[in-house]
């Protein structure tokens, strides 16, 4: 009886163990969602629900609409999210919107509050500066609002990403939540990420210069030192993995 006890215990010991690793391999730290909320909040933006339209400095910009972020929201949270108008004012021939988005919990408490700021140029009656339909337009700015704020949670942003932060996303075209092992707190915590080819850029050097050493093998010896983490791949990783290696150095030395 006491060794069918002691199965029983280990055996949902593992299977809480399991759990977070698993949504470890999408955070370094816990999350307010769960993994499959995570999950789908993270996915690239399937290729049927972008669309293209020409940008003003030429060239094309992709977007998605407001109908499908709202429906994303619904399925992700349940409903259980509020989007309200904190500001306007119009600026020239351009109307803005200070939107907020919070998603709250089944309770209806927020859990997650995001702002951002939408845009929608003025439409005017042929050869009048008559407003075509005013309302019209703030609805068009706030719905911009929206999908930022939700970009900001990782909705399209690999979509929003990639047209408004070109100066700083050079290499990732959408976020890929790094795999993580975890284990007891004595023992290291082995990072491998998903590479697909040799990237460099500004973060990586960012990163190589907080830690010691002048090879590969030995600044991996530092980042263990100061985090417990440990690549495995050297520095063969994106812009965006590298940034949160130097979260997690930056949080390291904070404490």
């Amino acid at each position: 009886m006491a060794k069918t006890k002691a199965k029983a215990k280990k055996k949902k010991k593992s299977y809480v163990q399991k759990k977070e690793n698993t949504l470890m391999a999408l955070t370094l730290t816990p999350a307010p969602i769960d993994r499959k909320q995570l999950l789908f909040i993270l996915q690239k933006t399937p290729q049927e629900h972008i669309y293209h339209r020409p940008g003003k400095g030429g060239g094309t910009w992709d977007y998605v609409t407001g109908v499908y972020v709202k429906k994303c929201l619904n399925y992700a949270f349940g409903w259980m999210w509020d989007f309200q108008i904190v500001d306007k004012g119009k600026e020239g021939d351009l109307i803005w919107v200070q939107g907020r988005l919070t998603i709250k919990t089944k309770s209806g408490k927020p859990m997650i509050i995001k702002e951002q700021f939408g845009r929608a140029d003025m439409k005017y009656k042929r050869g009048t500066k008559d407003p075509m339909d005013y309302g019209n337009d703030l609805k068009a700015a706030a719905t911009d609002a929206l999908k930022k704020c939700a970009s900001e949670l990782g909705i399209a942003s690999d979509i929003y990403g990639k047209t408004e932060f070109q100066e700083i996303q050079k290499q990732d075209k959408a976020f890929v939540p790094p795999k993580v092992e975890v284990s007891k707190p004595d023992k290291e915590i082995v990072i491998e990420p998903i590479v697909d080819t040799e990237l460099t850029g500004e973060k990586v050097e960012e990163l190589k210069k907080m830690l010691k050493g002048n090879t590969d093998p030995e600044k991996i010896a530092s980042l263990k030192v100061k985090t417990g983490l440990i690549l495995t791949s050297g520095f063969n990783i994106t812009e965006k993995h590298a940034g949160i290696l130097i979260a997690a150095i930056l949080s390291s030395e904070v404490k």
